[in-house]
């Protein structure tokens, strides 16, 4: 008698989750997708001012050793590389095809996660070791020009800031990231355990 109370207490005390308005979810789910588009979007209008920095300081300044150009070209390669990608990604984001299909929808988010998760981890370390080595070869010409202390100070400053963003930055961004696509999924899953729910009763 004792275990049906404390089973009955247990089951009285329970808070079922509220139920999810499909209008809500698709407005939220929309509003999360188009925040995480605009950061791509302004990802790119980044590296595309990037690429023309680099173009115009490779036209105007007078390189001499051959480390520097090939160093620009691994900066402006590096750079043409993660447009591609983010491209890619934006359209991948922004398809609104499987909107009114919530099981098609929550496996589409779920492998764009992952595949996310991949550029952000895999690709962008291979990313980071090519665009270090690019500034390996540009201190070559560099180390010519100036003082000892002012290369190594400028070396350090680089190492420092690609650690940080390596090491710090991109792990808050991958965090951010994942929370806002995994609040996606939820509230995708959510509404369609609803839609199975009302079928089974129905």
């Amino acid at each position: 008698m004792k275990d049906f109370e404390a089973l009955k207490s247990i089951w009285h005390d329970q808070i079922a989750l509220p139920k999810v308005s499909h209008k809500d979810v698709l407005k939220n789910l929309r509003k999360t997708r188009n925040g995480l588009a605009s950061k791509l979007l302004l990802e790119m209008m980044g590296m595309a001012i990037a690429i023309a920095v680099l173009i115009y300081v490779w036209i105007k300044i007078p390189f001499f050793m051959w480390t520097t150009h090939l160093a620009m070209i691994i900066f402006i390669s590096c750079c043409i590389y993660y447009i591609l990608a983010i491209v890619s990604n934006y359209l991948k984001i922004n398809d609104d095809k499987l909107l009114d299909k919530p099981e098609c929808y929550i496996n589409y988010l779920k492998k764009y996660k992952e595949e996310r998760y991949i550029f952000n981890t895999r690709k962008y370390a291979l990313y980071s070791i090519f665009f270090t080595a690019g500034f390996i070869l540009y201190f070559i010409e560099i180390s010519y020009l100036t003082s000892l202390v002012i290369t190594l100070l400028v070396i350090l400053f680089t190492f420092l800031w690609i650690g940080l963003c390596y090491f710090v930055l991109m792990r808050i961004y991958i965090k951010r990231e994942e929370g806002k696509l995994e609040e996606m999924i939820q509230n995708l899953e959510r509404l369609h355990k609803q839609f199975e729910d009302s079928d089974q009763y129905s």
